[in-house]
């Protein structure tokens, strides 16, 4: 999705429906065109990439007028500000924040994609923590179940499979480092959280086999047997299978 796309895409709507009235001093209208007055150069200063000020100028707006289509855009774009700024701890923090007070808002979906963005942009890689990738996922399926059709369910799920992948090659890591210190349980218990919990990762026909082969160490040949026979179905052309097949009394 588009750098614009996420930057207007709700604005308008959030901000156009505001009733104009007589300009009397202290009136609802007149704190209108003030919020307004504060909101122009902090848009400015985000669509130009200027996002530290952009942060400060939409913090300093909800300071002054906390209430109002205008703070709760100024809220929304400051979540988008630090997720662009690269600060993904802030952003998701700006985003719960609109979520917890605004639930009702038409825009909210746009507050949990931020989020799960901003988690996903924490992720480093498979060797690396995996809770950002976890909150990641959590976040965006909430996204994706609840608002089916929204704008931003497409590339929910897209990235949702590209976590499940980077989950599933992590753990497939994890069950090698166990295996090749012999540590038979241990690895077919990792193996076997990629084979069930990660099923749509990439890194499940080597899960297989490595889970076919603990189980020839452990001297579990019955289970050795049921999942290489997994392994054929699933994947007939696979590598794996004639080392599998060569060493099944191993």
């Amino acid at each position: 999705m588009s750098k614009r796309i996420l930057i207007t895409l709700c604005c308008t709507a959030l901000i156009a429906g505001c009733a104009s009235s007589p300009n009397k001093p202290g009136s609802s209208a007149d704190r209108h065109e003030s919020a307004e007055t504060l909101f122009q150069p902090a848009q400015k200063a985000m669509e130009r990439g200027d996002y530290s000020s952009a942060i400060k100028l939409y913090e300093d707006l909800e300071t002054r007028y906390p209430y109002g289509p205008y703070a709760e855009q100024a809220q929304l774009n400051t979540a988008y500000s630090y997720y662009r700024r690269g600060d993904s701890e802030a952003a998701v923090a700006a985003a719960e924040r609109f979520i917890k007070l605004h639930p009702a808002n038409p825009h909210v979906d746009y507050a949990w994609y931020l989020k799960g963005i901003a988690y996903y942009q924490a992720i480093q890689g498979a060797e690396w923590n995996p809770k950002p990738a976890e909150e990641a996922f959590t976040t965006l399926d909430t996204l994706a179940r609840r608002w089916p059709h929204s704008a931003y369910a497409t590339d929910a799920r897209l990235r949702m499979a590209k976590i499940i992948n980077i989950l599933g090659k992590r753990n497939l890591e994890i069950c090698k480092f166990y295996y090749v210190r012999h540590a038979y349980v241990a690895s077919a218990n990792r193996c076997s959280t990629v084979i069930t919990r990660y099923q749509l990762s990439s890194a499940r026909e080597e899960a297989l086999y490595y889970l076919a082969r603990s189980y020839q160490h452990l001297n579990l040949q019955k289970l050795a047997r049921t999942t290489t026979a997994i392994l054929a179905y699933n994947y007939p052309k696979s590598k794996y299978l004639s080392d599998l097949g060569s060493s099944a009394k191993s």
